[in-house]
């Protein structure tokens, strides 16, 4: 009996001391590969306006951008996979790049330590999609990609209130 009171009253101690925890999503993602980079920023300035999304990226020597309506979005098991248009060329083909955000908690945790970075492994997938004005299905590879390994970081960047 004597056991279970101290237990239950170094429980109650320890919620008392220890801060208390909170995880929020990373907002800026970085990641390098072979001749590749890329920045994903995501921003709210409060529950009243909209997330402010930017995707830039440099693959060899082509500069590549897009905001929130130019990012398609797809939820899986191993993250978030994040596409952009690289080129269209009708009756051809459609260049995509495409790149996946695994789930990551950074903040604070139950010690009070404050963790706002994180590292990952990813991988960009540059995809072509056959698209030719032929009759009858096109035979052969339809979405040939290659891929390239990326080494990332997520961070949290607190913004104070004004």
């Amino acid at each position: 009996m004597i056991k279970k009171i101290i237990i239950c009253f170094f429980s109650l101690l320890s919620c008392l001391i220890l801060p208390e925890a909170y995880a929020d999503n990373p907002n800026l993602y970085t990641c390098k590969g072979n001749n590749v980079s890329l920045t994903y920023r995501t921003f709210s300035f409060g529950p009243e306006t909209p997330d402010t999304v930017f995707l830039t990226m440099k693959i060899g020597n082509k500069n590549y951008s897009a905001g929130k309506a130019g990012i398609e979005s797809h939820k899986s098991v191993m993250g978030d996979v994040k596409s952009i248009v690289l080129k269209f060329t009708p009756d051809v083909s459609i260049n995509k790049a495409s790149f996946i955000l695994p789930q990551i908690n950074l903040g604070q945790n139950n010690l009070g330590t404050l963790i706002t970075k994180a590292g990952f492994k990813s991988q960009l997938a540059l995809t072509t999609i056959a698209t030719p004005f032929i009759p009858g299905p096109y035979i052969g590879v339809v979405n040939k990609s290659n891929y390239i390994d990326l080494n990332c970081t997520a961070t949290l960047l607190l913004v104070e209130p004004l």
